[in-house]
């Protein structure tokens, strides 16, 4: 028996500035899994006049609902979008869980501080979405532990709360980016998993104005 679709998704993340001429005549909406702002400065000044300027106007052109969730690399939690642009760092649109990983909201760079964030930030959205299911779609910065996160022997890139939580809940889908090298596909018990970095190598200043190295994934849920 087919199963019918019911949601056509372009993803991607880890844009660094980059603000590509994305298709999106077979999506029903885009999800960004975070580190949209240029990597050439993270002051306020120079990310919230880019964000309610240039951002604006591409997320505003796709003419489809847009999902973000910011990365460590973006540092403003609030500012101006178009009505299109679905944002935040622990909450639930439609049937999307949206949570960050951003120095602003943890706290510091530490990533074990980044770690106990980012399991609090799960446990209160999740046990406090009242009478509603579980979303079944989550858009995370990072990806869980030791799926789509380029892990070795000696890397520990993933989130051990965020796969605690996949394996508990287990959503259908989740949608990540932040270790560049981790893109691709892969599974944690019944939920997909799509690492959608369209970053190859490590971002700089040069980043901004040069093409993707990879393209936005079409994710049928």
């Amino acid at each position: 028996m087919k199963t019918e679709i019911k949601r056509r998704i372009l993803a991607l993340a880890d844009t660094h500035g980059r603000l590509p001429d994305l298709d999106v005549s077979q999506a029903d909406c885009v999800m960004i899994a975070g580190d949209v702002c240029p990597h050439e400065s993270y002051l306020p000044e120079f990310q919230r006049p880019w964000l309610e300027g240039d951002f604006y106007r591409w997320v505003e052109a796709l003419g489809r609902p847009v999902y973000l969730a910011l990365g460590n690399h973006d540092f403003i939690s609030k500012f101006d979008a178009p009505p299109n642009l679905h944002y935040g760092t622990h909450r639930i649109v439609d049937d999307v869980l949206l949570f960050s990983f951003t120095p602003y909201y943890a706290g510091c760079w530490a990533w074990e501080d980044g770690e106990l964030f980012l399991a609090q930030v799960l446990r209160v959205t999740l046990e406090n979405r009242g009478n509603r299911p579980v979303p079944p779609i989550w858009l995370s910065h990072v990806p869980p532990w030791g799926v789509c996160d380029g892990r070795s022997k000696t890397d520990k890139n993933g989130s051990l709360a965020l796969w605690e939580a996949i394996v508990k809940y287990q959503p259908r889908l989740v949608i990540c980016g932040h270790i560049h090298k981790g893109a691709g596909e892969g599974k944690l018990g019944k939920t997909r998993i799509y690492n959608v970095a369209v970053t190859r190598g490590f971002a700089n200043d040069e980043t901004t104005n040069k093409p993707m190295d990879r393209q936005p994934v079409l994710i049928e849920v």
